[in-house]
């Protein structure tokens, strides 16, 4: 009789136990899913999520598999079980349960290591150069000699290039990329020996225009930190130094310069010359550049719009006190 009892008792511990492994929901990780968003999804904690799978430690992946506790989730999986065979596990997808959401953070498609979270981004945009420094500023002479004045102005050229984010948190992550990035800036100078008329023939005036253009590539490397605005926007600001290595640039000189021999009569040579990197002027013009930079910006679901400032640290010509300094304007695309 006791016997019979042991065995009734048994085999209603192992049914029940059957029962409830059958009523685990198996939950496979879509884009945009959170711990967060999983667990608010079932109505269980993320406590309870952790530690029916103890191998996640917080982290999870594209396509990985979590196991629901069926003594929680009996409720939000009743509709699912009806329409299932008992014999079977009731499955989760992202078609079933969730609407369609925007990328997490988090979420990207795993690398072999899934703990390795990377996000690639690729931008282009329009590069504002110009450069700074005690050597180069605007300035405006006035002597016995004649009147002068020079006229510092930027330039607009372009950039493009990609970026890998590593995501060590949920608000923080830290990258490295190579972007082309056109620059240079643009000067004109005005000069003229003034009303006084020389009769002996010191009168003249002229106008040039000078532009630099570099063409360079960029390694930045930041740290930055997001702020999830909403579900579809994310705030984001990046900090960091870049070097850079210019692969070839010219400067280009054109204009007029005019001599009076008298009031009566002038000569004008126009101006038209180039120099290239390491030649003329421009022999002293360092290839290899290093500097710091700083981005913010917005992304709306897969797409960025970001604004860089950078400042050069080295001098871009040898013995003289100028400085690289641009801004870029890009919009990119998250992978």
């Amino acid at each position: 009789m006791i016997k019979k009892i042991i065995l009734s008792a048994l085999l209603v511990i192992a049914c029940a136990f059957a029962k409830a492994q059958s009523q685990n929901v198996t939950h496979v990780v879509m884009r945009g899913e959170t711990i967060e968003s999983i667990a608010n999804h079932y109505n269980v904690s993320v406590e309870d999520i952790n530690k029916a799978n103890p191998n996640i430690d917080g982290i999870i992946y594209v396509g990985m598999k979590l196991i629901i506790p069926a003594e929680v989730t009996h409720s939000s999986t009743k509709t699912v079980a009806k329409q299932e065979s008992n014999k079977k596990i009731a499955t989760t997808s992202h078609s079933t349960f969730h609407s369609p959401k925007t990328v997490d953070n988090l979420q990207t498609t795993p690398t072999t290591h899934n703990k390795n979270i990377w996000r690639l981004k690729g931008i282009a945009g329009l590069t504002t150069g110009s450069w700074t420094g005690k050597d180069f500023k605007d300035s405006e002479t006035d002597s016995e000699y004649g009147q002068a004045s020079n006229k510092n102005k930027a330039t607009y050229q372009f950039h493009i290039g990609f970026i890998a984010d590593y995501i060590f948190s949920k608000n923080v992550y830290a990258g490295i990329g190579i972007v082309f990035n056109q620059s240079g800036y643009k000067q004109d100078l005005l000069m003229s020996s003034g009303q006084n008329w020389d009769d002996e023939g010191g009168n003249y005036d002229g106008k040039q225009t000078v532009k630099m253009a570099i063409n360079k590539f960029d390694i930045p490397i930041h740290i930055g930190g997001m702020y999830d605005f909403s579900s579809d926007t994310r705030l984001f600001l990046e900090v960091g130094p870049y070097i850079s290595y210019a692969i070839s640039g010219n400067k280009k000189y054109t204009g007029y310069y005019t001599v009076y021999d008298d009031i009566h009569s002038s000569e004008t040579e126009q101006i038209n010359k180039k120099e290239k990197i390491g030649k003329a002027s421009l022999k002293d013009f360092q290839k290899f550049g290093y500097g710091l930079s700083a981005t913010a910006g917005i992304s709306f679901k897969n797409i960025i719009l970001q604004f860089t400032y950078q400042r050069g640290l080295n001098k871009t010509i040898k013995k003289k006190k100028q400085y690289e300094q641009n801004m870029l304007l890009s919009l990119g695309y998250e992978f």
